[in-house]
């Protein structure tokens, strides 16, 4: 599991977003899977294999918390528009086995219980759950977490470090997890990068990346 860290505006977030094709870069290029992402359209990223959270939540308020994931898994369907208006039997095979996905994804993130109620009478951790869930839908081989821990307690930061692991260890997923709270950073990280202003500036354990001086520097500034 991978960690990208850096002062606010050291370009983490726009790397995100250039991975998740919202931005355009003006150069350079991007590998994923031997593919050229620049040069595929937005929506085959996530069949390609790529899920993304977002630091502000972006759900279905008024769905309920089975069908935002259902959306997520929908990009895996093979069906088109005609096999879907028809009920053909292949249609219906593959929507059992995304609700099935479904399922499993709810009881793994503690929504099971809630998951015919609609989104928005949920509290905000069960919400960032429901995102993380929707995410995970699409099967992706790499997950892209924007600072999932932002507005959330202490009890709730360290469910959220033992989700990321389990998610890590029973699905296989590689995650690139953008974070400012260290202890989490520590916790779950195999590999931390340091950005500053677009440039990397460090790159190894999270111990390592820790005690660089050119991270404390960014962070702190000069006159320690």
């Amino acid at each position: 599991m991978a960690l990208l860290i850096g002062p606010n505006g050291a370009g983490k977030t726009t790397l995100f977003n250039c991975l998740s094709r919202l931005y355009q870069p003006c150069a350079g290029t991007i590998h994923f899977a031997g593919e050229r992402l620049l040069e595929l359209p937005r929506h085959r990223l996530a069949r390609l294999g790529i899920g993304r959270t977002f630091q502000n939540l972006a759900l279905f308020q008024t769905m309920s918390v089975r069908e935002n994931v259902l959306i997520g898994g929908h990009c895996r369907s093979r069906g088109g528009f005609i096999a879907n208006a028809l009920g053909l039997p292949a249609v219906g095979c593959e929507e059992r086995l995304l609700d099935q996905r479904a399922s499993g994804l709810l009881r793994m993130l503690h929504l099971a219980s809630v998951a015919d109620l609609p989104v928005s009478v949920l509290p905000f951790w069960s919400r960032k759950r429901v995102e993380l869930a929707r995410a995970l839908a699409s099967e992706p081989k790499l997950l892209l977490l924007d600072e999932p821990a932002a507005g959330l307690n202490h009890a709730e930061l360290g469910e959220l470090g033992e989700l990321i692991v389990s998610i890590r260890n029973r699905l296989g997923t590689t995650i690139l997890l953008v974070e400012h709270h260290m202890n989490l950073v520590m916790r779950v990280s195999d590999q931390v990068v340091a950005l500053d202003f677009g440039r990397k500036i460090a790159d190894g354990t999270p111990a390592e990346v820790q005690k660089s001086p050119d991270v404390i520097r960014a962070y702190l500034g000069d006159e320690l």
